[in-house]
Order: C-alpha cells, then sequence, then structure tokens
C-alpha cells in the first residue's frame, strides 16, 4: 500500500513538473502583458479607454456617434449636445470612433454592450474598402486595450481569439518598450492628449488645411456602394437589429468627404449613391450625401479629418438631421464660422543636392517638379532628391520617375518633398530602403500602396529619435514592421 502511495505521489509530482515546464513559458507570457505598466496609453490608441468608460457611465438617454476617426476629427459632443437640448432634445451625446486600423467591427462590438433603451445609434464610417468590410487589427486592437484590458470582455468570441493569436507579439513589443524606459511615443495631434474630457479632439489646433494642394490623392474618395463587402451589410444590418432589441435605435450618416479629392462625376452621382445605401442597409439613413461633400478648405489632414471648422461645420449638420430624424422642426441657432484659407508655406534651408544632375525637371511655377532620369541617374543605384538646382526648390516628383528601374537600390527623400505617391517605386526589384530625412511623419504624406510592387525585404529607414512616432502615427503605422532608424 506504502509503494501504491509512492508511485501515485510520483505521478503526481512528474506530472506536475511536466506541466510546469510546457506551460512556464505561456504562464510568464501571459502575466509578463498583463502585470507590465500601459506602454501605449499616451498615443491615439490610449483614447479609446476614456471613450469606452465615458460611453459605459454615461446615464440617460445617448446619441452615440458611431465609426471611424472622422468621428474623432469631425464631432463636437459637447456643442451637438448643447445644441440638442436647446432644441428641447435631452441626450447625452457620446462621441465613439477613433481609428479605422482598429476596425469598425471592432468600435460596434465594444459599443453594444452600452446601448440602453432609448438609445440612437448613429453610424458614420468611411468610405473606404477597410472600414467598410469586417476587417479586424488584432496587433492594433491590443495597443488600444492596453490603457484598459477590462475593454477586451466586451469583444465577441472571434475578435479574442484573433486577440489570442497575436498576444506574443504585443507581450514581445510591450516589454521592450519598458526595457527601453520609453513607452511608445505619440505623433503631432495623434496623442491622447488631444482630447478634452468630452473625448473631443480639441486640445490640438488645427485651423486649416496641411495636406500638399489641399487633398490626400493617394486615397481619393470614391462613392462606390461596391466597397461595401457583402458580410459587412450583413453585419450591420444583424447589428442594427440589436440595438433594435436593445430598444434602441440605429441610423446611418455620411462622414464628411473632401471634395478637392473626388472627380466631377462621383460628386454628381452623389444622389444615385444616396439610394443605393438606404436600399442595401434595413435602417434609415438620415443625412444626404451632398451635406457631407465640403470643399478641401474645412479639412486638415486627410480627406475625412476635418479641422476646428470643419468639426463645427459637420456638427451642425449632424444635429440639424438629427433633429429631423427626431421629427423636432426647431431652427438651430449657430454661428458657422469662416472657411480657412489653405496655406502654401515656402520651402526654406538647405538639403543635399548631389545628385542634381541625375534628375530632369520641369518648372511649376516658382518652384520644380522632378519628372524623369537623366542617362547618368538610370544606372545609378543610390540616388538623393535634391533640395533644390540652381537655386529653384524642388517640391515635388512624379511617380513614373522610378517606375521600372531595375537598377536602383536606395532612394533618399528629403524634407522638401511632403508628399510620396503610392506605388511610385513599383517594379523596382533590387530597391532595399527608402530613406526620409523628415523628424515628423506630419511632414511627409503617406498612402496604404508605398510598398506596392517593390521587395519584401525592402525597409523604410527615418532618423532614429523619430521612429516611435512613425510606428505610432495614424498615417505610417501601417509600415511599422518596414520601419527602421538611422
Amino acid at each position: 500500500m506504502e509503494n501504491k502511495r509512492k508511485k501515485l505521489l510520483t505521478l503526481i509530482l512528474s506530472c506536475v513538473f511536466v506541466f510546469i515546464v510546457i506551460f512556464a513559458p505561456f504562464l510568464s507570457v501571459f502575466l509578463t502583458g498583463i502585470l507590465l505598466p500601459p506602454q501605449y496609453s499616451q498615443t491615439y490608441y490610449g483614447e479609446l479607454a476614456p471613450m469606452y468608460s465615458r460611453l459605459k457611465n454615461t446615464q440617460g438617454k445617448k446619441i452615440i456617434i458611431l465609426g471611424n476617426s472622422n468621428v474623432a476629427f469631425g464631432v463636437d459632443s459637447a456643442l451637438a449636445e448643447r445644441l440638442l437640448k436647446e432644441a428641447g432634445e435631452d441626450y447625452s451625446v457620446c462621441n465613439f470612433g477613433l481609428y479605422g486600423a482598429l476596425g469598425t467591427m471592432m468600435m460596434c462590438e465594444l459599443a453594444e454592450g452600452c446601448i440602453n433603451k432609448g438609445d440612437i445609434v448613429i453610424f458614420t464610417p468611411e468610405l473606404n474598402a477597410q472600414s467598410l468590410s469586417t476587417y479586424f487589427s488584432a496587433e492594433e486592437a491590443w495597443y488600444a486595450l492596453d490603457s484598459d484590458m477590462a475593454m477586451f470582455g466586451s469583444l465577441s468570441n472571434q475578435s479574442k481569439s484573433s486577440l489570442a493569436g497575436s498576444y506574443f507579439a504585443y507581450t514581445a513589443k510591450k516589454l521592450k518598450l519598458h526595457n527601453g524606459g520609453k513607452p511608445a511615443e505619440a505623433s503631432g495631434i495623434y496623442a491622447k492628449s488631444s482630447f478634452d474630457d468630452n473625448c473631443d479632439l480639441k486640445n490640438y489646433e488645427r485651423p486649416n488645411n496641411i495636406m500638399p494642394d489641399g487633398a490626400d490623392m493617394n486615397n481619393p474618395v470614391e462613392l462606390d456602394a461596391n466597397a461595401f463587402s457583402d458580410d459587412f451589410v450583413k453585419y450591420i444590418n444583424d447589428y442594427a437589429e440589436n440595438v433594435k432589441n436593445r430598444g434602441g435605435r440605429f441610423c446611418y450618416s455620411f462622414a464628411p468627404m473632401n471634395a478637392y479629392s473626388m472627380a466631377e462625376k462621383e460628386i454628381a452621382e452623389a444622389e444615385a449613391f444616396y439610394d443605393t445605401v438606404a436600399e442595401i442597409f434595413n435602417f434609415d439613413v438620415i443625412s444626404k450625401v451632398e451635406d457631407y461633400i465640403l470643399e478641401g478648405e474645412w479639412f486638415y489632414d486627410s480627406n475625412f479629418h476635418l479641422n476646428e471648422s470643419g468639426m463645427k461645420v459637420r456638427t451642425v449638420n449632424l444635429v440639424n438631421d438629427i433633429k429631423n430624424f427626431l421629427g423636432n422642426t426647431t431652427k438651430t441657432d449657430c454661428v458657422l464660422p469662416e472657411k480657412p484659407v489653405i496655406p502654401n508655406p515656402d520651402i526654406v534651408g538647405e538639403g543635399d543636392n548631389s545628385c542634381a544632375d541625375m534628375f530632369e525637371y520641369r518648372l511649376d511655377g516658382s518652384y520644380y517638379t522632378i519628372v524623369g532620369l537623366t542617362d547618368a541617374g538610370k544606372v545609378a543605384t543610390d540616388l538623393i532628391l535634391p533640395y533644390q538646382v540652381d537655386g529653384v526648390y524642388i517640391k515635388a516628383f512624379l511617380p513614373l520617375v522610378f517606375m521600372e528601374n531595375k537598377t536602383i537600390k536606395s532612394v533618399t527623400v528629403q524634407e522638401n518633398i511632403h508628399n510620396i505617391s503610392n506605388a511610385c517605386f513599383i517594379g523596382c526589384d533590387r530597391l532595399e530602403k527608402i530613406i526620409f530625412r523628415h523628424t515628423e511623419p506630419a511632414e511627409i504624406s503617406v498612402g496604404y500602396e508605398l510598398l506596392a510592387g517593390v521587395p519584401d525585404g525592402c525597409k523604410i529607414f527615418v532618423p532614429s529619435a523619430a521612429l516611435s512616432k512613425f510606428e505610432n502615427n495614424y498615417f505610417w503605422g501601417k509600415y511599422a514592421k518596414q520601419l527602421q532608424g538611422y
């Protein structure tokens, strides 16, 4: 009997030992991710926790503006709430749109448990393929959850499963930041500090449009109903039904769209696009498309992000739509701002002009545009886009300058260039690195397809001191895996 007990005890201890050996690393990683202090709380992602807390803890009837970053940049919830109360509508207004990279579905899942009887949900996604799909980025989601892990419990099982699969990678990055003694760095306006106590983006000045030529032509706005994926339409229709079952009302409003990025035929088809949207969704569309196609002067740094004046214009438009939806015919008493002027900043300073004779130029006004390569430039392996030629500053280069170049290995872009086009290096089969001299991500506009058609191992280099800013920037964050410091 004693021998049996010893054997059983030995077996138990052996099992415990094996369990510890196998699962200890996993337990260690799990605890590391949970117990380490937040590392992304000061970035743009860090604002999701206050937004969620405000939405969850707001008492009484709510109007929830649900969507992507156009909500953060384009809705003054305090102003909307005041104007509605002046019209006799007693609602709290909660912004719940932050970052398209998180995915529209994640915002919907987090909001659903906070919707109560009498609430109104206004769905206002941006018109691009990512926002109009069931896309979910577990990597980006972890950065946002980092400030309040309790939000994890409000997500669907499918999202939780995706998050579990990327937990190790997230923990490794978090541990690296912690050991380096410097949390993830915010980039310009893309910081938690840019938001006020109402979760409105009002603590950072954005007086005018800062985009080159007033629009982001890497990402033009198109009124294309095909952008609404079938699974997304089903998901949102089902979601609207869930809101109804919770005693709420669900409706659709259009995100602001920069007219300067749109073709004339797109604008002309606004009414037909409205009809299509109203047909595919099983709930009310409360806004007119043309009311949200605004001139470029009202925007800030993307074709969906408004400046301070544009935010006020869009908020008043939305309040009027809400009142019409509620059958409220009172006049909205609010003085609208003057349309801001788009500045045309001069290029100043000096740069590296050692490769100036490798390029061909075209004079556009008082600046040069690079339009091609000389014979010497076509066989060069490393090129620096010059700052000026014969005292004339260079402001841009055409996308075709490097296309299908089978020789080039590295291209350096200096601070005089403020926009880099999608796919401008397509076919550059030997390209190893693109080097940027810019110290702030906002100084250089980039699209989603910068690396289209280049080798998989191509890297993007930025100054080491600015690396964290680029990695956590709204636009450049897409290239975080390819970014390196120099």
